[in-house]
């Protein structure tokens, strides 16, 4: 069998493991578009603020695909799929056959069409390439415009501002981190953030770029403006759909999968941030990852596992701070009660989010040591009734619920 995955990030080299680790006599091969082996998207903060180099944070070198009969085709993009042929045609005219496809081809940033976005020190960062372009831009200006106070604009800020650049981030939303934290815990992350010298500008939207051929600010839609001489954006990404939509696989707002993460093309599979499941798009990593090895499962035929959905989970660092946003956070409906406890003086918040005396969402921020127990009382589905006003509380011993 022949087995060829498009796209070297995370799903792709996840998918390409377990298929090893399964089958020895599989053949696998990766095509990439870009000049580099794998490497961690969040290692990309560290080129960006100067404190890694490119070849520091590859973190599979050469030997691993080679020791392990992996093939990897490095600036090979696949112009087009022949789904009924069973065939890629790459940009350089050459065909390739397969038995089974995995579209992991990720996503892109978006990039809204503002005034001015075409000027000269205008970015948005994806891969390692354009952290390197944009760290040595930076280098040459005093300040940084980051419209966008998502995860990843506020790693980009942190990234900017450790580079020794001034940093305004300007959030459309009135608060920052709207997918991972509630009012409460975004204004303990704003304080927190802005004593770093990041300034935090909120519920305002870009209406344009300005400067001549340079950037030389930015036109917010309340009439303010803010000088700086570069802009990243970080508005979200946007999976690659178009070299499936051209070979005729269904897409949306993802390359459509069923529960096997099978497209409705015959032997054809999709995972990662290119996905989309039951009209939705993760981009995250534990839903690549997840993805990933179900997809590698399922295109070996030995067995068929199901996909059933990824619980949003994000446990990292922002800007330093250590933030947990696990499952259901902003719950609207009124069944859910919510039980928190604020720590101002120390930059600490917990949540945790009930429904019927079990633990369905949590936000942990400034803090890790009940981060652990709460996603196992989450996973195991205990009623923590009895302990709703000592279960935040520093010290809590969590063993008194799961044992």
């Amino acid at each position: 069998m022949n087995v060829i995955i498009i796209g070297c990030g995370v799903a792709g080299v996840t998918a390409a493991r377990v298929i090893r680790e399964n089958n020895q006599e599989v053949a696998v091969s990766i095509y990439t578009d870009e000049n580099h082996l794998y490497y961690p998207r969040p290692d990309l903060y560290g080129v960006l603020a100067g404190e890694a180099q490119p070849k520091e944070i590859i973190t599979l070198p050469q030997n691993w695909y080679e020791t392990r009969g992996i093939k990897v085709f490095l600036n090979r993009k696949v112009a087009s799929i022949h789904t009924a042929k069973k065939e890629l045609q790459l940009e350089n005219g050459s065909r390739v056959s397969y038995d089974k496809l995995l579209l992991a081809n990720g996503a892109h940033p978006f990039v809204p069409p503002i005034k001015g976005v075409d000027k000269q020190g205008v970015f948005s960062l994806r891969s390692l390439d354009d952290a390197v372009t944009i760290r040595d831009y930076a280098k040459k200006i005093d300040k940084a415009i980051v419209i966008g106070g998502g995860l990843l604009g506020l790693e980009f800020a942190s990234s900017l501002r450790r580079l020794g650049r001034q940093v305004d981030v300007v959030e459309i939303f009135p608060r920052l981190l709207p997918m991972q934290l509630d009012q409460d815990g975004a204004s303990i992350l704003r304080s927190r953030i802005e004593t770093l010298g990041v300034n935090v500008v909120l519920g305002v939207k870009t209406q344009e770029i300005l400067g001549k051929e340079a950037v030389s600010g930015v036109l917010l839609d309340n009439g303010k403006e803010l000088s700086g001489q570069l802009v990243l954006f970080s508005a979200g990404v946007r999976s690659n759909i178009d070299l499936a939509v051209k070979s005729g696989i269904k897409a949306n707002k993802g390359v459509v999968v069923d529960q096997y993460l099978q497209t409705n093309a015959p032997d054809v599979y999709a995972a990662g941030d290119v996905a989309e499941f039951e009209g939705k798009t993760y981009g995250i990593i534990p839903a690549a990852e997840e993805q990933a090895r179900i997809a590698a499962t399922n295109m070996m035929g030995k067995e068929q596992r199901v996909y059933k959905g990824t619980v949003p989970s994000n446990t990292l660092k922002i800007i330093g701070i250590d933030l947990a946003s696990i499952g259901l956070v902003n719950p609207e409906d009124p069944r859910y009660e919510e039980i928190k406890k604020i720590d101002t003086a120390k930059g600490v918040y917990k949540k945790i989010v009930l429904d019927q005396g079990r633990v369905v969402g949590a936000i942990i921020l400034g803090e890790t040591r009940s981060v652990g127990p709460i996603v196992m009382l989450m996973s195991r589905g205990k009623d923590v009734s009895q302990f709703k006003d000592s279960i935040l509380e520093d010290g809590f011993d969590f063993r008194k619920i799961l044992l």
